[in-house]
């Protein structure tokens, strides 16, 4: 085919963005011919009149070229092309018969056109003068782009610019430079040489003979102080000069940057400070795209990146990569928080603020063969350019891998104490119920004759009720409220001492290995208690490791303050999955059979090492075993840790008065009945509102007040600082199955002198009655309040 183009041309085409032509012609069948010759080299614009392609032109603002016909009914092609002078900088080629070279030679006389053809037109002949008035269109933006360019360099920079030819002659320079140098404006600089505007200055002969030698040899300067002086003035200039080529590569004249240095010059320290300066800025600039903590992803309209800084890299796991940005959630692995599913188009932040978005953030995670899991957060603003457009978007990215772990480790926490209040107040009520059955059933043990059938079940009652204590022991351990004694010890001697004890629980079948760090801090714990936890890791690593394996139990210090001593208990059993390991402390959590574990082993671990201040965390993966680490506060060993005196003298106080303050009523009655079949006198109250009663009428006659600790009205201790303080010979005696933490601070419980836990004995609460009343007689009233 004629119009048929060369394959080399067609491939460059392709690879570069098609221009886009405008035809004018009032016969449709011309603008269908010109269409089907252009259209697959360019976007083709079609106007059946002058008056349309002008509304063309206004709305196609980037339209390379105009192609129109010279007879036309309402405006002539040459009227079209005059007005489009103004409005386009569009070339132009006329189509016309013989009969318009008068229309054409005027166009051409007033540049109006960059080509005609005549009808009717070589089909080759024309698409080659249409793209050759696209090239033209296109070189004639460059080179408005460069002179703009040019002029902003000029006129906008500090530094002084001028060129020269080869005679040394200024062709150009800018306002700095005319202005500083020779006091003068540019135009007064055309034409002339330097030695003529300075004549008499030794210094402008040796730079214009230094230029004629840059011009002989081609031979860039950079950088050399020159001395000028003008309007009576010194300057010390910074000049760098270079050739300018033609196209024949020989040298046309210099071009030279002169840049004002005087306070440099002047003395020694201010170029020391100065350069100083500009090394500390590159620095600024390089710390703040490498050295800061956050990523920085800043891309163009098109998706491109224009910076991706190391922080960026080292987040994402790797650098910039050209990907539509379609692509980016797939190619640096970006995931929604569920980690399955790939972070959609409509929410990837920097697309948004691409497209306009004010501010767009996202939580992403990020996996891919670089980063095995990482959570980040994205905030996106849009990238605006001088105009206020949007020219792309900038991102910053932050990791919050480790706050969200936090988080959900405190979201645990807080279920996981949730858990433990409702595990300590159900521990309460048990306890109520305990005490009752507990009590009764020892009175009715008295009553009965050892080796009566009858005699036996009692005990079996009391058996089973002691079994429920210790349920209740294990509640209280996981809500932080197990009474205990704590003391200063060391916890190698309580890791050494059950060595023997430990290597019995767990059996032939797995080896036992203990290491202890020597010079091992103090803790303050309850011995009893940080056995339990011990046996309770043990009985757990065991059951883990039915095939055998070994256990490790590991002392040591941790390195800054606070300081901690740390315990770690490990095995090489089954492990544990993801979703087991978050469970693992709540109460009643177990994967073991029915029958084989009540679920309370690791929720008392967790509860007693939390009262004791302590922290407690877990690691495992399935099939590579468990380790538990639990950090307990060092502390300095003091007065008080040495051991309580525990002596207590007889049962001379039997007919004392006592007032009992128990809101249970079945509490309340039996213990009231057990210290009466005593001899004491008991009055009973439910709340602080009797027992003031009682108090205004008995006064100093009441020898002690037996109260609750936990109360609807008032607390126990707030109850006994209130009559105290009116009767201060009374003794004090409180008792609890769920102690108040309040009371755990003032010290009524870990004294061990006038507290008794429930259930109680009977015996035990006589004896408990007995040493707090003797101890007014033994003087002091330190040890019931």
């Amino acid at each position: 085919m004629e119009n048929e183009t060369h394959p080399a041309a067609r491939e460059e085409a392709m690879q570069t963005p098609r221009a886009s032509v405008l035809v004018v012609d009032d016969e449709p069948q011309v603008l269908v011919a010109l269409e089907d010759l252009l259209s697959d080299e360019f976007v083709v614009h079609k106007a059946d009149s002058g008056e349309e392609a002008l509304r063309v032109v206004r709305r196609e603002p980037e339209i390379a070229v105009v192609v129109t016909d010279q007879r036309m009914p309402e405006m002539r092609g040459d009227e079209l092309l005059a007005k489009l002078r103004h409005k386009s900088d569009a070339t132009r080629i006329l189509l016309t018969g013989y009969a318009d070279l008068s229309a054409v030679a005027r166009s051409v006389n007033e540049g109006g056109i960059f080509a005609y053809v005549t009808k009717p037109w070589d089909p080759q002949d024309l698409h080659n003068k249409v793209r050759n008035a696209a090239e033209q269109f296109r070189l004639a933006r460059e080179l408005a782009f460069e002179r703009r360019l040019l002029h902003d360099l000029m006129n906008n920079v500090p530094d002084g610019i001028y060129f020269k030819d080869r005679e040394l002659r200024f062709l150009r320079a800018n306002s700095a430079f005319a202005r500083t140098t020779l006091g003068a404006q540019p135009t007064e600089l055309a034409g002339r040489r330097l030695s003529e505007l300075l004549p008499r200055s030794v210094v402008v002969q040796q730079i214009e003979t230094h230029e004629y030698q840059l011009l002989a040899s081609g031979t860039p300067v950079v950088d050399a102080i020159r001395e000028h002086r003008a309007t009576d003035r010194q300057y010390w200039f910074s000049e760098t000069k270079a050739p300018i080529r033609g196209k024949q590569g020989e040298i046309v004249g210099l071009v030279g940057i002169a840049r004002d240095v005087t306070d440099r010059v002047e003395t020694q320290q201010a170029l020391i400070e100065s350069e100083q300066r500009l090394r500390r800025q590159s620095h600024i600039l390089k710390a703040i795209l490498d050295g800061m903590g956050e990523g920085v992803v800043v891309a163009d309209q098109s998706g491109k990146f224009l910076l991706f800084n190391r922080q960026a890299e080292k987040l994402l796991g790797r650098g910039a990569r050209s990907v539509p940005a379609e692509c980016w959630a797939e190619n640096y692995g970006l995931f929604l928080p569920d980690q399955k599913t790939l972070l959609p188009v409509d929410q990837n932040p920097l697309l948004r603020a691409m497209a306009g978005d004010a501010v767009s953030e996202a939580e992403v995670f990020v996996k891919n063969e670089t980063v095995a899991g990482r959570t980040l957060a994205i905030v996106a603003t849009p990238l605006m350019d001088p105009s206020n457009e949007v020219n792309g978007g900038i991102a910053l990215i932050r990791d919050v891998t480790e706050q969200r772990r936090l988080e959900k480790q405190f979201l645990r926490s807080q279920r996981m104490d949730a858990m433990g209040k409702l595990a300590g107040g159900v521990a309460h009520d048990f306890n109520n119920l305990l005490a009752v059955i507990q009590s009764y059933a020892e009175l009715l043990l008295e009553q009965l004759p050892a080796g009566e059938q009858m005699h036996d079940d009692v005990e079996q009652m009391l058996l089973a009720t002691r079994r429920a204590g210790n349920l209740t022991k294990q509640l209280l351990a996981f809500g932080r409220r197990q009474i205990g004694q704590p003391r200063a010890l060391q916890l190698n001697d309580v890791v050494a001492d059950m060595n023997k004890m430990l290597s019995r629980i767990i059996g032939e079948h797995i080896r036992l290995v203990t290491e202890l760090a020597p010079s091992l801090g103090l803790i303050r714990a309850d011995v009893v208690q940080l056995e339990q936890i011990i046996i309770n890791l043990t009985i757990n690593a065991r059951d883990a490791m039915p095939e055998g394996g070994t256990l490790t139990i590991q002392t040591s210090m941790t390195e800054g303050e606070p300081a901690f001593v740390r315990l770690r208990v490990s095995d090489t059993g089954t492990g544990m999955s993801e979703e087991t390991r978050q469970r693992i402390f709540e109460p009643f959590f177990t994967t073991k059979e029915v029958g084989r574990g009540t679920g309370l082993g690791l929720s008392t671990v967790y509860g007693i090492v939390h009262q004791s201040g302590g922290q407690i965390s877990v690691e495992s993966e399935l099939g590579r075993g468990t380790s538990f680490t639990i950090l307990l506060p060092f502390v300095e060993a003091s007065d008080d840790d040495r051991p309580a005196d525990t002596r207590w003298p007889g049962d001379e106080n039997a007919s004392a008065t006592i007032l009992l303050v128990e809101d249970d009523a079945a509490v309340r009655r039996v213990t009231s009945r057990i210290l009466r079949e005593r001899g004491y006198n008991v009055m009973e109250c439910e709340g602080a509102t009797q027992a003031r009663r009682w108090c205004s009428e008995l006064g100093s006659t009441i020898d002690l007040l037996l109260t609750d600790m936990v109360m609807p009205e008032v607390s126990g201790t707030a109850l006994a600082a209130e009559l105290c303080s009116s009767y201060p010979q009374m003794r004090v005696l409180y008792m609890s199955g769920f102690p108040h933490d309040g009371a755990a601070r003032d010290g009524f419980i870990n004294n061990g002198k006038a507290f008794i836990e429930k259930p109680f004995k009977p015996v035990t609460l006589l004896a408990r009655v007995r040493e707090v009343l003797g101890a007014s007689h033994a003087g002091g009233n330190e040890s019931g309040r």
